[in-house]
């Protein structure tokens, strides 16, 4: 892509524990380079890049951000972990797309960044990897759709249910692009141990088409302090991403259910060990 006003808005999310990897993997050699470094010069082909992580995170990184913009994560949301990182950076944006990435995307390639670009002029996208996982850290729209997918999800956080990235996805009209269709599902996993490989597989080739009025009709009831006809609609929802074969978004629908009372456990036990990572070689 060409720089310019056109270009869009890469918002970087640069934050986590690293707790499984066991140092900070923004920090780890890939191909002899830091991670976040590879990353952001991604990043920078595709468009202009947004930072966002916690202060302490920033200053560790520091001369690896080179002129990034940065975006310290604001602790006060009520949302928490990449969806704190996404409402506290989409509000630099002003127009135009926006295409989130996380700062752990070691096989990221401009390549897969801007074919995902190319499902979402018109509404969210995010890839659908295979076992029915969707990679929601991966996720592009126009800005004042994120916007407002974005004050539902903290919206939802106020009522002490639990923020997701898919959240983001559910509330929206958002499509969810088979990673085979944008250069296969490897570029889009992270880094989550060391020695770690992506998926040699190249993941489903359909598009799903994400309806919102469900999740919207739930969480409604849910600000309204209905919380029982708040978990049969988030059920509802559920079973439409259980006849798609989307496990992921299935799994997170029942956990919101499951919140405000339902009971649930069975299933989501089932569906936490579908989605189980792979081992990789």
């Amino acid at each position: 892509m060409v720089k310019g006003v056109g270009r869009p808005k890469i918002i970087v999310i640069a934050g986590g524990s690293s707790s499984r990897f066991g140092s900070d993997k923004l920090l780890a050699l890939i191909d002899g380079r830091p991670l976040i470094s590879r990353v952001l010069e991604v990043a920078r082909e595709v468009g202009d890049v947004i930072l966002v992580s916690s202060r302490d995170e920033i200053s560790r990184l520091g001369g690896l951000l080179g002129d990034v913009k940065v975006v310290e994560d604001l602790p006060q949301l009520s949302c928490g972990g990449p969806p704190r990182g996404v409402a506290s950076a989409v509000g630099q944006v002003s127009s135009g797309t926006v295409l989130i990435v996380p700062g752990d995307a070691a096989w990221a390639t401009a390549e897969g960044l801007e074919a995902l670009l190319g499902h979402c002029s018109d509404g969210l996208a995010s890839p659908l990897m295979g076992h029915g996982f969707v990679s929601s850290s991966f996720l592009c729209g126009p800005a004042d759709m994120i916007k407002e997918a974005v004050r539902l999800m903290c919206s939802k956080a106020s009522l002490g249910l639990r923020a997701r990235m898919t959240d983001l996805l559910r509330s929206s009209r958002s499509r969810l692009v088979g990673a085979s269709l944008l250069g296969g599902q490897g570029q889009f996993y992270d880094l989550d141990v060391p020695g770690d490989r992506p998926p040699r597989s190249r993941g489903p080739r359909r598009v799903i088409e994400v309806d919102p009025t469900t999740y919207r009709r739930a969480l409604s009831l849910a600000l309204a302090g209905r919380p029982r006809e708040a978990a049969a609609t988030f059920q509802e929802e559920s079973k439409a991403y259980r006849r798609l074969r989307v496990w992921h978004l299935e799994l997170h629908s029942l956990l919101d259910a499951q919140s405000l009372g339902l009971d649930a456990a069975k299933r989501v036990e089932k569906l936490r060990l579908t989605l189980r990572r792979p081992s990789r070689p």
